[in-house]
């Protein structure tokens, strides 16, 4: 069973904007140790989960997620804000997290620009999941210009906020 994404909107604040957003918080609040059931890939935009986008479009034919489109002011680009005010049905988030953590983590992660998540998650998966040493030099081969003002720097603060590697060694 999948954890109950009403839910982590829910403890989100009642509102996630951006899939790429959706995906990271997922993707680090797995890494700290939530066990969403959910499997993940390298994509574009760093590691995906087709698993979770697909249990986001359910939950949004069902009614139990609302999702409505937003334009950014700077170019028009269309983003999705996805929205629930109660829980689902699904896992509950603290089964395998306190709720606190839970809690914590969202708040500092929707500090965050979209991007910054995206590097931050990244970075772990260039580090840990594909094993690479130079994990830096690597990130700024794929993600480039994202890497600039403070960007990199403040996605490896994050990590050390959560409590992740590569920022936080962790002994075997």
């Amino acid at each position: 069973m999948t954890i109950d994404v009403p839910s982590l909107i829910v403890a989100a604040g009642g509102e996630l904007v951006g899939k790429i957003r959706l995906q990271k918080v997922v993707y680090l609040l797995d890494q700290m140790g939530l066990s969403s059931g959910f499997s993940y890939e390298y994509h574009h935009y760093g590691p995906y989960s087709e698993d979770l986008a697909d249990k986001v479009e359910d939950e949004v034919v069902f009614r139990r997620i609302e999702a409505a489109q937003g334009r950014r002011l700077s170019d028009g680009v269309p983003y999705v804000i996805y929205r629930a005010n109660a829980p689902g049905s699904g896992e509950r988030l603290d089964s395998h997290m306190t709720a606190g953590m839970v809690r914590d983590a969202l708040q500092e992660m929707q500090r965050r620009s979209a991007t910054v998540l995206e590097l931050a998650a990244t970075m772990h998966w260039l580090a840990v999941t594909e094993g690479f040493a130079d994990w830096s030099t690597e990130l700024v081969r794929r993600k480039g210009a994202k890497t600039l003002n403070g960007r990199k720097e403040e996605a490896f603060e994050l990590l050390g906020t959560l409590g992740l590697p590569p920022a936080v060694y962790r002994a075997a």
